[in-house]
């Protein structure tokens, strides 16, 4: 499941390894860098009508500044993320280079070198698994010209809100087994330092704040109910799409 995985039980109680974490934690920060460029594909998006001070802001345009707002403050919190997994990374030695392309654990792919960067449309780098180089692809997706602002917040929710269920998943095991750098197989650093980040309370008031602008933005649909639906199925298949790559995403363990 994609927020109750094996891999989130043995985090909660400290049985996740140095190597395998740091071979997730390489992937999840490769998530991270392409979430980014999501984020400003996202923010093109967004079109904010030209208004006199007198005018009363419409509905549209107040969602339209909901959206804006949420988008720089996600650029503003995966800055800092990066920085919290370098500064944990360091803290509890763990390697966040790139993984080998003949670790069966790790699952990547080898890219030759002329295929080693950023192309039109799509983020490719040679130390993605499938499973993340999946993630990239469907970020620039959900990102393109010929996709909504509200499907494109959608996938945004979707990732969000699967992370912190997944993570407070595995919060309710930390109580459950012995605490301390001896006693966890990482060191400490899921159960002391990565678990409470990612299941917080202000985490959580982050990811509503995205849900709410979603809802928002799916009330503002216009047009003919065939299209209404229509639109409303792709947010579906949307979801679908990140529950099937969110679960799939964990290490086996």
């Amino acid at each position: 499941n994609a927020t109750t995985h094996p891999f989130l039980r043995l985090a909660g109680t400290g049985k996740i390894p140095k190597p395998l974490l740091s071979q997730w934690l390489s992937q999840d920060r490769l998530y991270a860098q392409s979430y980014v460029r999501f984020m400003g594909l996202l923010l093109s998006k967004i079109r904010l009508p030209c208004a006199t001070p007198t005018s009363t802001p419409t509905s549209s345009t107040s969602t339209s500044k909901q959206a804006m707002n949420i988008l720089i403050d996600a650029l503003t919190n995966i800055r800092t993320e990066l920085d919290f997994f370098e500064n944990v990374a360091v803290e509890y030695g763990l390697d966040l280079g790139p993984c080998s392309s003949s670790s069966s654990s790790c699952s990547s792919r080898e890219i030759p070198e002329e295929e080693e960067k950023e192309e039109e449309g799509k983020f490719t780098t040679n130390t993605a698994t499938p499973i993340t180089q999946a993630y990239i692809d469907m970020f620039m997706s959900a990102g393109s010209a010929a996709t909504s602002l509200l499907e494109g917040m959608v996938v945004l929710w979707a990732t969000e809100v699967c992370y912190l269920r997944a993570w407070r998943y595995a919060a309710g095991f930390l109580d459950s087994a012995p605490a301390g750098a001896d006693a966890d197989a990482d060191g400490g650093a899921l159960r002391n330092r990565f678990i409470p980040n990612w299941s917080s309370a202000e985490f959580g008031a982050f990811v509503d704040a995205i849900g709410e602008v979603v809802d928002d933005l799916a009330e503002e649909v216009g047009g003919e109910e065939k299209k209404k639906e229509e639109i409303l199925g792709r947010c579906v298949r949307w979801w679908k799409q990140v529950v099937w790559l969110e679960e799939r995403f964990w290490p086996d363990v």
